[in-house]
């Protein structure tokens, strides 16, 4: 799971998570990728999943490299025997109710990927998993 902050102004927000999510889909269904991409607040989570060799090699060769992003960091790493996001090459999941509700809880205004731990991060990704699957046309911004 990596965190980073959007490069771009809020009127381009919208055409580059279309952009990312086809990228992604594309890329991940070709190297047996799967995940959730989720943005709020200018900030974009991605939880990967799929042979550590090949995810390690999309984070360093592409993402870190994507200008859209900006301090992009790996936030946690563990390896898993099950995928949870098995049917998405990448689910797309905006900022919403519940996604506030956990901050709240958490102690924390807004989301902010960068303030979640290693307490926190796992029902983070159950709270992601529950979510719909949304189109960027749905989004709001």
């Amino acid at each position: 799971m990596y965190a980073s902050k959007t490069n771009s102004e809020h009127s381009q927000i919208k055409q580059d998570l279309i952009d990312i999510l086809t990228e992604a889909v594309k890329f991940n269904s070709h190297n047996d990728i799967t995940g959730v991409l989720y943005y709020g607040n200018g900030y974009f989570l991605q939880y990967l999943e799929g042979e550590k060799e090949q995810v390690e090699s999309l984070f360093y060769k592409l993402i870190l490299k994507d200008s859209r992003h900006q301090n992009c960091e790996i936030i946690f790493s563990e390896p898993s025997e099950q995928r949870l996001f098995k049917h998405w090459s990448m689910k797309f999941a905006p900022i919403n109710t519940k996604i506030k509700e956990f901050f709240h809880h958490h102690h924390v205004d807004e989301f902010n990927p960068y303030l979640l731990n290693t307490t926190s991060i796992p029902t983070f990704i159950e709270l992601l998993v529950d979510q719909p699957n949304y189109k960027v046309d749905q989004y709001q911004g």
